[in-house]
């Protein structure tokens, strides 16, 4: 039974029963208070609208702020009438999100709550469109909105907008014939600098890098290519506004510049490196004169702790996926072949090889394992700029005759390899190599350790010779006799923690080579994740193309489990980011707690996972990574504990005995033996008490999560151990530090 028939059954039902049908009514004071709740913001209101511009595939915004109107003009794709009444006249359609890609470009939609237009309620008290359809351009439409009439109409099916249609007088940014005009007059709020700062820091990740971005020698439209440009009557909102846009690009911590010019039959390439922290680097080397000039800039970014302008380092890795790399511009347009997409520099590809040595720099400048400092393609942004042409009218008659000069390939993408392209590529990369030589130089002498000039054993050794020696001369000395006997007893302290070091190091070897491996499977599934969402696109695309709703939702399946393996990569978030492995600060216990319980979200599904910790506990001073380790090891150690259990928990506990501190984490899983449960923090022991169905499944490790634990825990002077668990629980993991260190 389909549903209109059950509603005409249900309604046929009740009026048999006396019941009369009423309809709902909505007020038309919801448009005001809609907009209130789902925009909330200026800045987030009139984002909202430049985000439409994005979905309706422009490559140009710009925006006019003055102290009583917002202009907001694209040059996107538009709106016939059709689209007007029914999909702007809608509030809550769902049109984009049935979509999920924009119409001409295949761009990832920015808004599908339908409520965009609310933002412009939320700003101003009129609203004037005028839009022209890329499919009609001969036409355009007009529309008007008074919101306080609509609001005054009482009922929201009662509030009006006027249009109409009439020949063609607008153009748009770009001089396109088609796009969209948005003019708000009679503004509801005063826009001052924070606003316009923050409403860059909602749009700087859709824009692209530079100005002539999509410009592509194809002459094909790039569907990355947006950029937002911002006019007011007041220079400091511009100045703010272009600030914020930019700031990506000004988090880098060296520019790299490189030149290579030709004189008769001798070339040459000059290389300039610029650290922002101070030091500057050049140097000079001859290549083959096969290309009469070329210039690259390249910017190395930092995409750790700060960032500039309060963007956010994952905003900024993501934006970097999607615009970084060195790309090639022949005459000023882009070529489309490179970029982050494609290795033509071989970064990625010495990467995966583990190489540490450049083969391009003379032995001179080369520095131990310089190439372990090569940054990724996700942490450049670089332009090399070229003129094909002018390389065809200045190549000699040899070179024309062979071929070998830089020249474009018929599709218009990419150059030619040849000789002279290889000649290019060689200077360029040279200049990355070099880049990274004296990063890792200015990295070793920083790096000052202080070694011990002799073994504390020797030194103790001696001390000892000349305690024995003060005896002979004083045998009945009672306080050199106790000296003698503590340093036999330190002698045997030294020897256990020397075998407690050693055991520790034969450990580090294996899980070293374990964290190179996840951190390199790690890197590799980001760049295949990129591809998936990309082929997710085009699948989607493709559905929308044939109609087959079955592609559309064998797409969301696709999407929801690439969401949960970006989930399971978050368990790796720490190693990944230095500020976490590398920063030694006291982090408040209960949120590392459930940080670390999100991060392993995947691997303790089904688990209910309690949190009974004050705020103002605090852990001993360790990186995050230290304790995201610990408390992962001992939560999946306790989930996998419970998968025996109807009902599947964990709690967190924390709190303070005199001048201790302590968490515990209790489960009420298969517990241990606590007469045995110390030997369980020893390598390689193991003891899961589980039903023989669940051993089958392989749960469990190598018996060294434990050990892990007390090592780190006992770096950073916190003590561990199994404890009498509580009442109704079944094992009980405590550690505990001094809360006065």
């Amino acid at each position: 039974m389909n549903m209109s028939a059950a509603e005409d059954t249900t309604a046929a039902k009740k009026a048999l029963e006396g019941f009369e049908p009423v309809k709902f009514q909505a007020d038309s004071a919801l448009l005001r208070e809609l907009g209130e709740r789902l925009v909330g913001q200026p800045h987030i209101a009139l984002a909202e609208l430049i985000k439409n511009a994005y979905d309706a595939d422009a490559t140009l915004c710009s925006i006019y702020i003055d102290k009583d109107q917002i202009i907001v003009a694209d040059n996107g794709h538009g709106m016939t009438k059709t689209e007007f009444l029914t999909h702007w006249m809608t509030i809550g359609t769902r049109n984009k999100q049935d979509r999920g890609v924009s119409r001409d470009f295949g761009r990832n939609v920015t808004g599908s709550k339908g409520v965009g237009r609310l933002s412009a309620q939320f700003l101003a008290h009129t609203l004037d469109i005028v839009t022209v359809s890329k499919a009609n351009r001969a036409e355009q439409l007009d529309a008007f909105v008074d919101w306080d009439d609509a609001i005054d109409a009482g009922k929201l099916t009662e509030a009006e907008a006027f249009y109409k249609i009439e020949p063609r007088t607008m153009s748009f940014p770009g001089n396109k014939l088609h796009g969209t005009r948005v003019v708000m007059s009679g503004l509801k709020q005063h826009w001052s600098a924070d606003d316009i700062r923050d409403l860059g820091r909602q749009l700087w990740m859709i824009q692209s890098p530079i100005a002539a971005y999509g410009v592509l020698r194809t002459e094909d439209a790039d569907p990355n290519d947006f950029r937002v440009e911002l006019r007011s009557s007041s220079p400091m909102l511009v100045d703010t506004f272009e600030r914020q846009m930019k700031a990506a690009l000004e988090n880098y911590d060296a520019v790299i510049t490189g030149e290579l010019t030709r004189q008769g039959d001798k070339a040459r390439a000059h290389v300039k490196v610029i650290f922002r922290a101070g030091g500057v680097y050049s140097e000079e080397f001859e290549v083959p004169p096969l290309i009469e000039a070329a210039k690259w800039q390249i910017r190395v970014f930092r995409l750790h702790g700060r960032q500039f302008e309060g963007v956010k380092v994952a905003d900024a890795r993501d934006y970097f996926e999607k615009f970084g790399g060195v790309q090639v511009y022949d005459a000023g347009f882009r070529l489309p072949y490179y970029g982050v997409e494609q290795d033509w520099l071989s970064i990625e590809f010495d990467h995966s090889h583990r190489r540490n040595k450049s083969s391009l720099l003379p032995e001179r400048l080369h520095v131990r394992r310089a190439l372990n400092d090569l940054p990724t393609q996700g942490r450049l942004f670089g332009l090399v700029v070229i003129d094909t042409g002018k390389e065809a009218r200045t190549a000699d008659e040899e070179a024309k005759e062979s071929g070998e000069f830089l020249k474009i390939q018929v599709t218009r993408d990419r150059l030619v390899a040849n000789r002279a392209y290889t000649t290019l590529r060689n200077a360029v990369r040279w200049s990355l190599d070099y880049y990274a030589s004296r990063q890792r130089l200015r990295e070793e002498q920083n790096l000052n350790l202080q070694r011990p000039e002799e073994p504390s054993t020797d030194k103790v050794g001696r001390i000892q010779s000349l305690v024995m020696e003060a005896r002979r001369s004083h045998p009945n000395d009672e306080t050199l006799v106790e000296l003698e006997k503590e340093f036999d007893g330190l002698s045997e302290t030294i020897a256990l923690e020397r075998e407690a070091d050693d055991a520790a190091r034969s450990l580090l070897g294996p899980l070293a080579s374990a964290g190179m491996a996840a951190l390199a499977m790690e890197h590799e599934s980001r760049k295949e994740m990129r591809l998936a969402r990309q082929l997710l696109r085009r699948l989607r695309a493709a559905g929308t193309d044939a109609g087959d709703g079955r592609v559309a939702e064998i797409a969301d399946q696709i999407e929801a489990w690439i969401e949960r393996l970006e989930s399971t990569r978050r368990m790796f978030a720490p190693l990944l980011d230095p500020d976490d492995r590398d920063h030694v600060e006291a982090l408040a216990l209960g949120s590392v707690l459930r940080q670390v319980a999100g991060n392993i979200s995947p691997l303790i599904v089904g688990v209910e996972v309690d949190f009974e910790i004050s705020r103002d506990l605090y852990l001993p001073p360790a990186t995050f990574a230290e304790w995201s380790s610990l408390f992962q090891n001992v939560l999946i150690n306790a989930a996998n504990a419970t998968l025996d259990t109807d009902r599947r928990r964990i709690r967190c506990v924390g709190g303070r005995t005199g001048r201790a501190a302590w968490v515990r984490i209790d489960d009420n899983g298969a517990g241990v033996d606590h007469e045995r449960s110390a030997h369980l923090f020893e390598p390689f022991k193991r003891e899961l008490n589980l039903s023989e169905e669940r051993r089958a499944l392989g749960l469990g490790g190598m018996g060294l999560g434990l050990t892990i634990v007390r090592m780190i825990a006992e770096q950073r002077r916190a003590r561990v151990s199994f404890v009498d668990p509580p009442p109704g629980w079944s094992t009980s993991f405590q550690m505990s530090w001094s809360s006065a260190e």
